[in-house]
């Protein structure tokens, strides 16, 4: 069927074949026209302004590729369908201006660029603001964290090892521990932001050009606050794309292990959590039920952005070092996906963890069982009684196999209890008295006690935690300069647009 007559006859015999258009080059506008149609105006703008500023076109014929800019850009792009007359967005608005200004006047916007530094450029752009709106999502969340863990400071719990309860902690501790890889996370997103906020524009196709141009005046004119200095590398580094991918996935997956434990601790079997009506949906059948809705539908969300990013190092590896279409339109929207699915994640955990409710006499009723104190009574022989730590150790261990046997709870533990079995043990027996026993046992005198730097004591918590919100005040901060700095750069654009029309 798919004989040579049959293909050129459905698809034709010239640029574009009907196939191409159809599987390749419509979807391609469709992203070019969502994403790319306003940042393309801007890059144009700046270049006009900087050709003009460098004496490379006239003042006349600067105010007439400006003045066809600004109406280009007053025009909705959304309702615009491929037209095969254009190989892309890019010739399509080329074509606009050439109708508005004249055919020679527009094409001396052209002078010095290519179509491959202006699509690195708009992917940067887009990319930029998108990971800024990553970062707003998170530091809402990482205040939500920190707001309960100021809760929680005093809510004792038990700290699970290999999915079993190992020592008494605080919920203002464990929360904090994640709060503190989502301020990794946010690290990552600065120094991501650092990456992509470089311009590549000059480099035209990828050795630059005979005209003397100014990089630096088109890359403030953006905000961008400096140069992807290389032109092979402004064409051809893709890394700004791993990097993004990499940081996204590496917070997603950290997600993940969290929305485990918080899906975990919303059970009946746990109870620790209780989510507002708002968050929760009653079966179809079982009227009694308070299925945790939101948390589940968002643990896919995750995953999806996990695979979303995935996809770029899918995608790049193995294509050459220089300008290839893998890099481009094709591969920026699973950036994009994996964005917009980490900011639903973020947000629905914001309002879920705002409005839940913790019940803390469970966790301080468990920080009591399984004999997860035992640490400290090994630690007590130490201190006290000059044991080495692998011999009470092993006493420890050996009066927790014999609680267990008989059936009885670390309360129990006395002191006839610890002689007899030191003596087994030891060949001596330890004496240690009842108040001593009930001390090292006490899940709260365990928390109180490790006050080290870093450990669960409330006054070691609470110095971490006014850390913690200094921290994010400063991210806070650096995040608004960036988003100043692009609102300015756009703002000194238009002037210089306005300054030169009129």
């Amino acid at each position: 069927m798919y004989s040579r007559e049959y293909v050129e006859q459905m698809d034709g015999t010239k640029f574009p074949g009907k196939t191409f258009q159809d599987c390749v080059l419509a979807p391609i506008f469709d992203t070019q026209k969502n994403y790319y149609a306003k940042p393309f105006i801007q890059i144009s703008k700046a270049h006009a302004v900087m050709l003009y500023e460098q004496k490379i076109i006239t003042l006349d014929e600067a105010k007439q590729i400006l003045s066809g800019l600004k109406q280009i850009d007053a025009m909705d792009m959304g309702d615009r369908q491929y037209d095969p007359a254009y190989e892309d967005m890019f010739f399509m608005i080329e074509h606009e201006l050439e109708n508005l200004i004249g055919k020679d006047t527009a094409g001396r916007l052209h002078i010095a660029r290519s179509r491959n530094d202006i699509d690195i450029c708009e992917f940067r752009m887009v990319l930029r603001e998108k990971i800024l709106e990553v970062m707003e999502a998170l530091n809402i969340f990482r205040h939500v964290l920190l707001s309960m863990a100021r809760e929680n400071i005093d809510t004792v719990m038990p700290a699970y090892t290999h999915t079993q309860p190992a020592q008494p902690t605080t919920l203002a501790h464990y929360i904090l521990a994640y709060q503190d890889s989502l301020e990794r996370d946010f690290d990552r997103l600065l120094h991501l932001l650092h990456t992509i906020n470089k311009s590549p524009l000059g480099a035209a196709a990828i050795t630059t050009t005979g005209f003397p141009i100014n990089r630096q005046r088109t890359a403030e004119l953006l905000g961008f606050d400096g140069l992807v200095e290389n032109s092979y590398d402004s064409i051809a580094g893709c890394d700004y794309l791993t990097e993004c991918a990499s940081a996204l996935m590496i917070m997603n997956t950290s997600l993940s292990r969290f929305m485990k434990d918080t899906l975990d601790f919303c059970t009946k079997e746990f109870n620790v959590f209780y989510l507002s009506d708002p968050y929760v949906q009653v079966s179809s059948i079982m009227p009694q039920k308070r299925n945790p809705s939101s948390l589940e539908q968002t643990r896919p969300t995750v995953s999806k952005a996990i695979a979303e990013s995935k996809c770029v190092f899918d995608i790049l590896h193995n294509t050459p070092f220089g300008d290839i279409v893998d890099t481009e339109e094709q591969l920026q929207p699973h950036l994009y996906d994996s964005i917009k699915y980490t900011i639903r994640a973020l947000k629905m955990l914001s309002s879920v963890f705002t409005t839940l409710t913790v019940n803390k006499d469970i966790l301080f009723d468990r920080a009591h069982e399984g004999f997860i104190t035992a640490t400290e009574l090994a630690d007590i022989l130490v201190r006290e009684k000059g044991l080495s730590f692998r011999h009470s150790h092993k006493i420890t261990s050996q009066i927790v196999k014999y609680m267990i046997k008989h059936g009885k709870k670390a309360k129990d533990i006395t002191p006839q209890i610890i002689a007899e079995i030191s003596q087994e043990v030891l060949g001596r027996a330890i004496d240690l008295d009842a108040s001593e026993i009930e001390k090292a046992l006490d899940p709260v005198n365990f928390v109180h006690v490790r006050a080290i730097t870093g450990g669960p004591a409330p006054s070691e918590t609470q110095r971490m935690l006014d850390n913690r919100f200094i921290n994010l005040e400063k991210h806070q901060q650096q995040h608004q300069e960036y988003m100043e700095l692009i609102k300015e750069a756009a703002q000194k654009l238009e002037n210089e647009v306005s300054r030169i029309i009129a």
